[in-house]
């Protein structure tokens, strides 16, 4: 199932600066790959290796570093957030962060919302590092910190319908969804039962997936909470109930 858009407004004239640039600088960082590299569709020669070794989160460095007091090495955590393998891959993120992010962006506000994004990430990689510490295999992608975008919208925008094209063999579809439906079935049957039926030496990162999406329901509850009286109309409609 792939989300085409969202049936969620926003006011008149608002830009989601933060998520335009936030694509934008994903997208400068794999030009850069493609210029280093030479590879296009999916980047796995040596000069990529060296690429994603030097920039990558490897959890088994971040293990020992953290173990021997050397803070430094999160730093690596926050480079591999831009870094993706191939075209699919960033294409992939970057449509869902395009299409679930503005609204996050606009209920969240710009700053606290680039700032949660970047803790979902962390939240996200440290999920993954718990999970295999003695990995030398680098993460890299953005897919944590945007899973904490999934997870956010999924409590703050439940019936908001997402536009997905379905495929049934080789017919495809247009349905709406309710992101209440869409959401969960993208971590259980995407995420979940993947990380636990065995396809953990897939190459995904499912459990940096699994971190960043907790995170991001926690982070909506919180905001749902404590700002309740701004949900009369947004729930369903988007912006129609912000302050």
């Amino acid at each position: 199932m792939l989300p085409i858009r969202d049936e969620n407004p926003k006011p008149p004239g608002y830009k989601p600066y933060v998520t335009y640039a936030l694509i934008l600088a994903n997208v400068l960082v794999f030009v850069w790959e493609i210029s280093v590299t030479g590879q296009f569709f999916e980047l796995t020669d040596e000069r990529a290796g060296a690429m994603m070794l030097n920039f990558g989160m490897i959890p088994a460095v971040i293990s020992s570093g953290l173990a021997e007091h050397q803070y430094g090495v999160i730093s690596s955590i926050f480079t591999s957030m831009f870094l993706h393998e191939g075209l699919i891959h960033i294409g992939g993120n970057m449509l869902f962060l395009y299409i679930f992010g503005d609204n996050i962006e606009y209920r969240f506000g710009r700053a606290k919302y680039l700032g949660l994004y970047l803790f979902w990430g962390l939240v996200a990689a440290f999920t993954h590092i718990f999970s295999n510490p003695s990995s030398e295999v680098p993460a890299i992608g953005a897919s944590g910190a945007i899973s904490g975008v999934l997870g956010a919208y999924l409590i703050l925008y439940p019936n908001v319908k997402v536009v997905t094209l379905l495929f049934l063999g080789f017919f495809t579809r247009f349905v709406r969804i309710s992101a209440k439906w869409y959401l969960p079935f993208w971590f259980l049957f995407q995420n979940v039962l993947p990380a636990f039926l065995g396809f953990a030496g897939s190459g995904i990162a499912f459990f940096a997936h699994i971190g960043g999406f907790l995170i991001g329901l926690f982070c909506g509850y919180l905001y749902k909470k404590t700002h309740g009286s701004e949900f009369t109309y947004g729930m369903r409609y988007g912006w129609k109930g912000r302050r």
